[in-house]
């Protein structure tokens, strides 16, 4: 499924109710869950050069805001928004580091054709909820932190899993000291085609 043989990858934290979110914030501070998300979608290439990019990441606008406004260290950002002045509003023009596109569609080319370039095989998308679920149909694989909790107030949601997917791995349960929340992390990937 992949697009121009570049594996598209979404990762995200759900709750028990698929809740990602509540006020633009995550719902929860697991560090464990954070330091995943980081490993997942930063590569550590073998290039000597510290400014090598090591990811690439999707999202869309408010997902971007929601991470104060900054690209994420050592990946490119690609945020997705209809407001055509955003680049300018958020100091982002001539920027590499962050991207602003109008649709998923250019997001993905612009991610694939940089992927290749910076010798990655994977685009990571990284929310908010239409962003996943507009997505889904061109993912190969889902890491899912699986977090066991109800989120009454949420208002933002994960897709539900289409049935092309199923899980491939999957950790043990874990809990987090500080939140007291208990989580694992899910694996899942696009069966193939019979």
């Amino acid at each position: 499924m992949s697009y121009a043989h570049t594996e598209v990858a979404q990762i995200a934290a759900i709750s028990s109710n698929r809740c990602i979110g509540c006020d633009n914030e995550l719902p929860w501070h697991i560090s464990t869950d954070l330091q995943h998300f980081k490993k997942m979608t930063t590569k550590q290439n073998d290039s000597a050069s510290d400014s090598a990019i090591q990811g690439i990441v999707i999202m869309g606008r408010k997902t971007f805001e929601s991470m104060g406004s900054k690209p994420l260290p050592k990946r490119v950002s690609f945020i997705i928004t209809s407001q055509l002045d955003y680049a300018e509003q958020k100091g982002l023009v001539g920027k590499d580091n962050a991207y602003v596109v109008h649709n998923l569609d250019d997001a993905l080319t612009q991610a694939a054709s940089l992927a290749h370039g910076a010798h990655l095989d994977t685009i990571w998308v990284i929310g908010g909820e239409r962003v996943f679920s507009d997505a889904l149909m061109y993912t190969d694989r889902i890491e899912l932190t699986h977090v066991d909790i109800d989120i009454a107030d949420g208002d933002a949601f994960y897709p539900e899993l289409p049935s092309a997917f199923a899980i491939s791995a999957e950790s043990k349960q874990m809990h987090d000291e500080k939140s007291a929340l208990d989580f694992r992390f899910v694996t899942y990937k696009r069966k193939a085609d019979k």
